[in-house]
């Protein structure tokens, strides 16, 4: 018969139970690139491609896991949310083996390069260097603004 789904989650430490992931728009700008560039700066996230889709895993335990002995478990197993119901032995992290990703970003500078890539490396400097003139452009507009109050509020 096998192991039932409670076993099967006992025995590999619920490694499903300590990440999260969601589906994130494809990127075709450098901005949008940047954009995960800043995800990446964060601890526990990496962003990788599956399918032609792009993700982003958030490596954050479950906070119904606990430890049980030599393993864990599910503290609300009986309660577990639908999505947890819905694992099963052909989707799991522990007997499905790793995943294949076409493209995985563990570090800002992964995604770089890929960027550099996808974008060409001139698109990529020029739009960059595009987005940071428009950045301080606004910036100083802001500066302005806050001087202008000042002085009207001597």
């Amino acid at each position: 018969m096998g192991l039932d789904v409670h076993s099967m989650c006992a025995e590999c430490g619920g490694k499903c139970c300590r990440y999260f992931c969601f589906q994130i728009d494809a990127p075709d700008t450098f901005e949008e690139f940047d954009d995960i560039r800043w995800f990446l700066l964060h601890e526990n996230i990496s962003v990788h491609i599956e399918e032609g889709d792009w993700y982003i895993s958030i490596a954050n335990k479950c906070s119904a896991l606990v430890p049980d002995g030599q393993s864990t478990k599910c503290s609300i197993y009986e309660d577990r949310p639908v999505i947890c119901r819905g694992y099963s032995r052909d989707n799991c992290d522990h007997t499905g083996g790793d995943y294949e990703y076409e493209e995985q970003f563990d570090t800002p500078e992964d995604l770089v390069k890929y960027a550099k890539k996808v974008l060409g490396k001139k698109a990529y400097k020029k739009a960059k260097e595009k987005a940071y003139k428009k950045v301080a452009k606004k910036e100083a507009k802001a500066e302005k603004k806050r001087r202008k109050k000042a002085e009207a509020g001597k």
